[in-house]
């Protein structure tokens, strides 16, 4: 093979790996020992989830890990209000933000 062709063939093979993992296919590897997360608007749906459950009236929520999954990805949320304790909520929720599942975690 010639150079050209070499180069050409392994600026490819980069192109292919570089796009894997992205948040385009609906996970990202950033900052997390998982190999993947929850898409930003399965995540986002279960803590408005947890919030709605409450009234609205939560001070604070956020994601404490997610694992995506084609079917239904997992969300583990922790939720406050003042003067109240924190409590946790495991959500299933598919990757275009519908609940499918809310329950606190004993």
């Amino acid at each position: 093979m010639t150079n050209a062709i070499k180069i050409a063939v392994l600026a490819v093979a980069g192109l292919t790996l570089a796009a894997c993992g992205t948040t385009e296919s609906g996970y990202s590897d950033k900052g997390s020992s998982k190999s993947r997360q929850a898409t930003s608007a399965a995540e986002s749906a279960c803590m408005a989830a947890v919030n709605a459950n409450y009234g609205g009236k939560i001070d604070t929520v956020r994601v404490i890990r997610s694992e995506y999954s084609e079917a239904n990805s997992l969300v583990m949320v922790a939720a406050s209000r003042t003067g109240g304790k924190t409590e946790q909520w495991r959500c299933l929720s598919s990757n275009d933000g519908k609940v499918a599942d809310l329950s606190v975690v004993q």
